[in-house]
């Protein structure tokens, strides 16, 4: 039987200590110089691309060599740390090159988006777990044992480097502060430099790699810590999630699709309980083991098995919920990543299900299923992060087919997303619909569109705003002055509801005297957000504020409905210098249940 302690502690000496140390330093100097290059407008910021791909080469190689220092023999190392550094600046640089906002000559705006930097982080961790157990088993398809314990040692490896990263700069913080009470600013200027901050950052977490390197035996009995406190949530998960599964039989799923995001909850559910089965399951040993003490409580075994399979309805739920959603709406960036998402699930789910419906729950299986879809994941990653399978890519194509065959009304389409969230690709397929002469009223738009700059650029006036239809009094109208105001340039744009800044959106209006001048103050009350009230002011409409309780269940009924009268305020307000104070009290709906107000 292997045991904890079998040849996977590294052996890390002076040398590898100073190589890190080295290898810290040359990170920080080279991201202060980047740093440096981009607030000074020089080159290579002044090449976008290059610059990207400079940048994410220099965040995540060192990382990965000085992690990988011990664990791999010196050639595949260096062969390793190379096909890193190509990734990353092949993914750096084809993402800035997608971007329509970026120009040569010029710093870039941004380096990657968010989905990147979270992406290639996950890729890069799994790739290089796969990699070092191959190499400690020397062969292609480690045994499962290493690999539960390269990735549990390097993720806590990572997680605690990260963790001392943060604590030594609440230190450095903290003797800044203590300098101030003496009046002595020099430390907290100094800690504040680039020059200083970046390189000590990035040499505190090659000292932290290196000092959990040195106490690997601590490092594992946290691991085993951890998988044990977890491993003991998995009973509460799969119970939860077992009677989710079994109320859907009482209450259908028409709830479950009313809520707009049913997908990504189901998709978290099923990640934990992926998380938990694993911190259970552990290397298997207990779960095969012989001896009756080295067993697996008998809890813990029936969570597995409960938990392995709830997954399938859970999985086939959430991939359901978002082929609904494409057959409204078409792809999009998120529904891509989201369906990426759903098939990683999938296998898990199957896997897993095809492991415990045996007479005894197959270890080997549970295994065989953990190291395919790991593989799964680097290869989808890859694909979503490159032009393989770039969800902007893809999307546009779906969403310019939808539009020309009449499944999206140009009224209700959204050039603004092909604009501002697809990239070239977007820009381009909006350039091609301008110059589309059979269909005059989507190449009024695109040309429209393209014309704007930024999202938050005044639309065109006929889709600034959107059908406002006046409910009380019956009968009234909206001044001609409201309608035509470009509320996109309000400084409160962003408080507005969606209605006065998009022809997509509608709201119903309520034109009521509040203030006894003798002109109706307007009240809108929209499908989602807050209701909002407007007045004339200095002879313009400006935005007032929100209608307070107004969330509560059976209001914007009432309202619509003309249920209501006009009552004087309870409390006054404080007049200090002409700037009037007023009492905003916590609003309780009391007895009436609040509705639910959706995104």
């Amino acid at each position: 039987m292997v045991t904890d302690t079998d040849d996977f502690d590294p052996a890390p000496t002076p040398l590898t200590f100073a190589l890190r140390v080295l290898i810290g330093l040359l990170q920080g100097a080279a991201l202060y110089a980047l740093l440096r290059v981009a607030l000074d407008k020089v080159w290579p910021a002044t090449t976008p691309e290059l610059y990207a791909a400079l940048l994410v080469t220099a965040v995540f190689t060192p990382l990965v060599a000085s992690s990988a220092l011990t664990r791999l023999r010196p050639i595949p190392l260096l062969v390793w740390v190379l096909v890193v550094a190509a990734t990353c600046a092949a993914l750096g640089w084809y993402d800035l090159s997608r971007d329509p906002f970026v120009t040569p000559g010029h710093a870039p705006p941004r380096v990657m988006p968010a989905q990147a930097w979270v992406g290639l982080p996950l890729v890069l961790f799994i790739a290089q777990s796969l990699l070092i157990a191959a190499a400690h088993d020397r062969r292609a398809i480690a045994k499962y044992h290493t690999y539960f314990e390269v990735s549990w040692g390097l993720g806590l490896q990572i997680a605690l480097a990260m963790l001392f990263a943060g604590t030594f700069w609440g230190v450095l913080w903290l003797g800044a502060d203590l300098f101030r009470l003496i009046k002595v600013e020099a430390f907290a200027r100094v800690i504040r430099q680039e020059w200083f901050w970046i390189p000590a950052t990035t040499v505190a977490v090659s000292v932290a790699l290196h000092v959990t390197d040195i106490r690997a035996g601590l490092v594992r009995g946290l691991r085993t810590v951890v998988c044990n406190l977890l491993g003991w949530l998995l009973p509460l998960a799969a119970a939860i999630v077992v009677a989710f599964v079994a109320a859907l039989l009482f209450t259908g799923l028409e709830p479950l699709w009313g809520t707009k995001r049913a997908a990504t909850i189901l998709l978290i559910a099923a990640a934990m309980l992926v998380v938990l089965i694993n911190t259970a399951l552990q290397d298997g040993a207990r779960l095969s083991a012989p001896e009756p003490g080295a067993t697996m409580p008998a809890a813990l075994r029936l969570s597995i098995a409960a938990a392995s399979l709830v997954l399938l309805p859970v999985v086939a739920l959430a991939g359901y919920a978002i082929a609904l959603r494409v057959g409204q709406y078409g792809w999009s960036n998120v529904r891509i990543v989201g369906t990426a998402g759903a098939v990683v699930a999938a296998c898990y789910a199957i896997g897993y299900a095809v492991a415990v419906v045996r007479r005894r729950i197959s270890t080997g299986i549970l295994a065989a299923t953990n190291i395919t879809t790991s593989l799964i994941v680097i290869g989808v990653a890859l694909a979503l992060l490159s032009p393989l399978a770039d969800p902007a890519r893809l999307s546009v194509a779906d969403q310019v087919a939808r539009l020309k065959d009449g499944r999206a009304p140009s009224d209700r389409f959204s050039f603004d997303y092909l604009r501002f969230e697809t990239g070239r690709y977007g820009v381009d397929a909006l350039r091609r619909l301008a110059q589309d002469d059979t269909a005059p009223a989507i190449r009024a738009k695109a040309v429209a569109t393209l014309d704007r700059q930024s999202r938050w650029d005044p639309k065109p006036e006929g889709e600034r705003v959107g059908p406002l239809r006046v409910v009380q009094p019956p009968g009234g109208e909206l001044p001609g002055d409201f309608l035509t105001a470009d509320w996109t340039q309000d400084r409160a744009s962003y408080l507005l509801p969606l209605c006065l800044k998009s022809s997509t959106s509608s709201c119903e209006a309520i034109l009521v005297d509040l203030d006894g001048d003798g002109t109706a103050e307007i009240i809108l009350d929209a499908d989602a957000g807050e209701t909002t009230v407007f007045r004339r002011t200095d002879g313009q409409w400006r935005y007032f504020g929100t209608l307070a309780g107004s969330s509560c269940k059976g209001v914007d009924e009432a309202l619509r409905a003309g249920r209501f009268s006009l009552v004087s305020s309870l409390l006054k307000d404080i007049d200090i210098a002409g700037t009037r104070l007023r009492v905003a009290p916590h609003y309780d709906c009391g007895s009436v249940t609040a509705r639910r107000v959706s995104d």
